[in-house]
């Protein structure tokens, strides 16, 4: 797995956890072409190694992510062909997090808006400070949610309080998150990655194949109906009854002790 030469991304292996923290802090963390192509490069990389089996995804310094960095528009982003464009590019990287087979945990340090907040709604799990901030933000730049936020909010905190998230482009605090079923769990700032992470590492210890296409039909049959969801199910079941760890789970469970799984 070649990720080297990062610059607005770091990335450390902890165990079978990924860790890639967005690293333009001086720009609270805001997304640049080259951010979206270093974290595309990463998810990518998490995709093909059997050997991570989850990823934590959050900021460096006080915030998570500001969202797209206007800065860069300024420069003649959205002038370049589309495949090169911002929103392009963007959308191949939440796409690509999206269906990836790998549970993904946001740890959520500080303010997360715009794409910021997009790049949240788009893990599994959001794990958030005290200090955290999430907001749908466009609004106030004449804009709509353009990275996947009126296609996620909505299915995670419901219609209603989605539309009011987007619509006036409020700002809500990691309480009001908490309240709402936006966020898993809000810990103190200095708790707040290893809380992230022991969520992670459990998740890791998984069955990652069971995992992964419970992510994929719980994706995919939000957008079916019951009988192809069913067949959906039922794909998933037979791929999961090969694998090794489906049966250490029977053994397990027959033998009254805690499973180990290997992730295949």
């Amino acid at each position: 797995m070649d990720l080297a030469n990062l610059k607005h991304v770091t990335w450390r292996l902890d165990g079978a956890v990924g860790v890639a923290t967005l690293n333009r802090p001086d720009r609270l963390n805001a997304i640049d072409t080259a951010t979206i192509a270093e974290l595309d490069r990463v998810v990518a990389a998490v995709a093909g190694d059997p050997e991570i089996r989850a990823l934590v995804i959050t900021g460096e310094g006080r915030g998570f992510c500001a969202g797209a960095d206007v800065k860069d528009w300024d420069e003649g982003t959205s002038s370049k062909p589309d495949e090169e464009s911002w929103p392009a590019l963007m959308h191949k990287l939440m796409a690509r997090l999206y269906w990836l087979p790998k549970p993904v945990v946001a740890a959520v340090n500080g303010v997360a808006v715009g794409a910021g907040c997009d790049l949240t709604l788009v893990c599994d799990f959001r794990v958030a400070s005290t200090k955290a901030r999430f907001g749908e933000v466009y609004i106030k730049l004449g804009f709509a949610p353009d990275a996947g936020g009126s296609f996620l909010l909505p299915r995670i905190i419901g219609e209603t309080r989605a539309a009011e998230m987007i619509y006036t482009g409020r700002i809500i605090d990691a309480a009001e998150a908490d309240r709402i079923g936006l966020v898993s769990r809000v810990v103190e700032p200095d708790e707040l990655l290893g809380a992230a992470m022991e969520l992670a590492g459990a998740l890791a210890a998984g069955p990652t194949v069971a995992i992964g296409l419970a992510k994929q039909n719980i994706r995919a049959n939000a957008l079916v109906g019951f009988e192809q969801a069913l067949r959906n199910e039922l794909r998933a079941g037979d791929i999961c009854g090969r694998t090794e760890d489906h049966v250490e789970g029977l053994r397990a469970t027959i033998e009254k002790r805690p499973a180990h799984y290997v992730g295949r």
